[in-house]
């Protein structure tokens, strides 16, 4: 039971993960949208995407598709944060205390003394403290190649 559980809490955390992402959701009857994932209902599969295109190259600043439609979404961005990795780079390339590092790898952040938020996006919250996380952030990023 606690696997079937776990398993539930797992795929809930990685269909959130896809809010706000760029999406392909390919319909069983062979069409396809190509847009960004604003909403969805886990129980029904409804989804809703912004600035969506469709397969004919028709664009949509909303589109609503039933779930009973969907056959696959594939997630067509990656991220290159980890937050594993980046906890690891906090420790040694930041020197900050493993202790004050907890990461939540089913939802891709880093949390830094209980006040400080990292993900892909970037660093949430104030202070010397955060200013010397989001410096470490851009040098994390530098390292993976991209120029920021």
């Amino acid at each position: 039971m606690a696997i079937a559980a776990e398993s539930s809490r797992r795929y809930t955390a990685k269909f959130n993960s896809l809010l706000d992402k760029s999406v392909l959701v390919r319909l069983n009857n062979g069409r396809y949208y190509r847009g960004r994932l604003s909403g969805f209902d886990l129980n029904s599969m409804n989804l809703v995407l912004e600035v969506a295109e469709d397969n004919e190259g028709k664009r949509w600043p909303l589109v609503f598709i039933g779930g009973s439609y969907v056959s696959e979404i594939i997630l067509e961005e990656g991220s290159v944060f980890d937050a594993k990795e980046f906890a690891e780079f906090l420790v040694n390339q930041g020197g900050i205390g493993r202790h004050l590092i907890k990461v939540y790898e089913d939802v891709n952040v880093v949390e830094v003394g209980r006040i400080i938020r990292v993900t892909g996006n970037g660093v949430e919250g104030t202070g010397p403290m955060a200013q010397k996380v989001h410096t470490i952030y851009m040098e994390y990023l530098r390292s993976k190649g991209l120029k920021v």
